[in-house]
């Protein structure tokens, strides 16, 4: 009797080690897969399509709404469908294989789902000319083969962080919206379903896109932004979280907030420490006590891609330059700026801020000053493209003060429209929010 006590236990380690272990670390610890992006905003996703009734009314809201989508298409579908396939390519939307059949992880033996996830990528290889990289199990459900598939074919399992239930009729898409937008921020994978939902699910999910579009852009000042993954460690990707975290915490408790979904600069309303600031006619601009707003810079806005430094300060001189006209018509629209006559950043990035007109001026060297300095390199470490390999001894570690006051701020940046002339290096000041182009 011990013995079919002894098999029976074999057994159950043996279907757990198939079924409940890999997915356990690859679906619900996100290890080994993607359950979110690195991008400065968030990534819409669609599953179980293409659908010849639902997918072309999705593609049609998504170009009026100027969405870039990935659409984890069945590889069985797609081939029904060739048309939709292209379609989507044709309007610069990414595509990834959501399994041949659709069919559970668990209850498929090793043999086939190493065949059909073969076969799958082939077929999908063969609609789009592209190679296909990207995959999401169904119900993002992994066995051992699957794991052991996508290293050897070296695959990314793309998951989701973000969902709204949308498959199913009974919920509404006030239901959808509203579950989706408590759970978005910045690097939110969200997936919605353009097919094999529920009868009535589909025109429940395509009022609530619609909503969505609207919502997180204009709502929660968060971009639509194409699904894409840095080559990252996972030791980088620990530390790009943690300081992510810190980030928003900060932004959180001193009240940071957007100028709009794309907009490099930020503000913090804040009371002022010194020194006096004085404008060229002597007249007193700002004293200790007075009511200021600090420039941050939103750092994932800035956030670099690949290894071409000078591509990067090209790039995010191109985003301060659009940036800068749209935070003056931020400040001189909101009244709860009407009263602030000067905006401030202390930065060890004082270089060339002149040519945005802002002011620079010395301040004592202090601890609290060195600390300033110290973060706002550990931010270039996290964001910059070369990471810790990067040289910032120049920079030195003592801060200076640069600001600009209102007029200044709205005439210079009324010039910076209609000027095409180039810009100096941009200020931040940091969540400790700082970076060197």
């Amino acid at each position: 009797m011990s013995w079919v006590y002894v098999l029976l236990f074999c057994a159950l380690v043996g279907i757990a080690s198939y079924t409940v272990i890999p997915d356990f670390f690859l679906h619900r610890l996100g290890l080994g897969s993607w359950k979110r992006q690195f991008s400065p905003g968030v990534a819409l996703t669609l599953d179980d399509g293409p659908d010849p009734i639902v997918t072309p009314r999705v593609l049609e809201v998504l170009k009026r709404q100027n969405i870039s989508a990935t659409f984890f298409v069945v590889a069985e579908k797609a081939k029904m469908y060739p048309e939709l396939i292209r379609q989507m390519q044709a309007e610069g939307h990414q595509i990834g294989v959501h399994s041949l059949t659709h069919r559970y992880a668990w209850f498929s033996s090793p043999w086939k789902t190493a065949r059909e996830w073969t076969e799958s990528v082939h077929l999908l290889e063969q609609l789009t000319a592209n190679k296909i990289t990207w995959m999401r199990p169904p119900w993002g459900t992994f066995n051992l083969m699957t794991w052991r598939w996508l290293k050897k074919h070296k695959m990314r399992a793309v998951l989701w962080n973000v969902e709204g239930h949308d498959w199913e009729s009974r919920r509404s898409p006030e239901q959808i919206t509203a579950r989706i937008l408590s759970k978005v921020n910045e690097g939110a994978i969200i997936v919605l379903h353009d097919s094999g939902g529920e009868s009535g699910a589909p025109e429940n999910t395509l009022i609530a896109l619609e909503q969505l579009a609207d919502r997180i852009v204009q709502g929660l000042k968060l971009p639509f932004v194409p699904l894409e993954f840095p080559n990252w460690s996972c030791g980088q990707r620990l530390l790009f979280r943690g300081w992510e975290t810190w980030e928003h915490y900060y932004a959180k408790r001193h009240r940071v907030e957007r100028i709009d979904a794309t907009n490099i600069f930020r503000l913090e309303k804040t009371v002022y420490e010194g020194p006096n600031l004085f404008a060229e006619d002597g007249k007193l601009l700002a004293e200790k006590g007075d009511s200021v707003a600090e420039i941050h810079l939103d750092n994932i806005r800035l956030q670099a891609k690949g290894l071409d430094t000078q591509k990067t300060a090209i790039r995010a001189l191109h985003q301060a330059r659009t940036s800068l006209p749209d935070l003056a018509r931020y400040v001189a629209n909101a009244p709860s700026y009407a009263n602030i006559n000067v905006f401030l950043a202390e930065t060890l990035l004082y270089r060339g801020v002149k040519g945005f007109g802002f002011t620079v001026q010395e301040l004592p060297d202090t601890l609290n000053s060195r600390g300033i300095a110290w973060l706002q390199k550990m931010i270039m470490r996290v964001y910059h493209p070369i990471g810790k390999n990067r040289q910032n001894e120049r920079l030195g570690n003592k801060t200076r003060l640069v600001w600009i006051s209102r007029e200044g701020l709205l005439a210079h940046a009324t010039s910076m429209v209609s000027s095409a002339r180039p810009l100096g290096c941009q200020i931040v000041k940091a969540t400790g929010s700082e970076r060197e182009t």
